[in-house]
């Protein structure tokens, strides 16, 4: 019997040993991959325009094919000397105000930028002013607003009966 195991152990190691060193020479170590220059500004300029396709992803985040064209053409043209905001315009009078990731506040833009503040504002107006309706309610209140001798028996009844339910 103890054949029987020691053959089947030394088979197991024989037959599983190829795959552990085959895998031991696949696996390598991570490298940090240094991004050139070139590279960098690609970043900064593709981080600033919209997809065209996924329009909630910058071209540099994007995966679409319209995006990696863009990011080749945006590296063609760092290539060729342009500087950002040339690019920028040139992206800008192909697609529009759109593809900015940042829409500049002029024309009917200036909406997005002042609407938040504006509906801020009102609404902490509104909440003073709820606030304070509320305080004066409360200071105008009388005690005798709340006496006993004044209820009528209708109300009466209705204490009496809650007052039995929370026995």
């Amino acid at each position: 019997m103890r054949q029987l195991i020691a053959f089947v152990c030394i088979n197991m190691i024989l037959i599983t040993a190829p795959v552990s060193l085959f895998a031991a020479e696949t696996v390598t170590t991570p490298q940090m991959k240094v991004e050139s220059e070139l590279e960098k500004k690609i970043r900064t300029v593709a981080t600033k325009l919209r997809c065209p396709v996924c329009q909630g992803e910058s071209v540099y985040d994007s995966h679409a094919d319209v995006a990696v064209e863009m990011k080749r053409l945006i590296g063609d043209k760092l290539k060729a000397g342009e500087s950002t905001e040339e690019i920028l315009t040139y992206f800008k009078d192909r697609y529009g105000n759109f593809v900015l990731m940042e829409p500049p506040a002029e024309g009917l833009h200036w909406v997005i930028w002042v609407f938040p503040i504006f509906m801020a504002l009102l609404g902490g107006l509104f909440l003073i002013q709820n606030l304070k309706s509320g305080a004066k309610e409360l200071n105008d209140t009388k005690y005798d607003d709340f006496d006993q001798d004044d209820a009528s028996d209708q109300d009466n009844s209705k204490v009496s009966e809650i007052e039995e339910l929370r026995l």
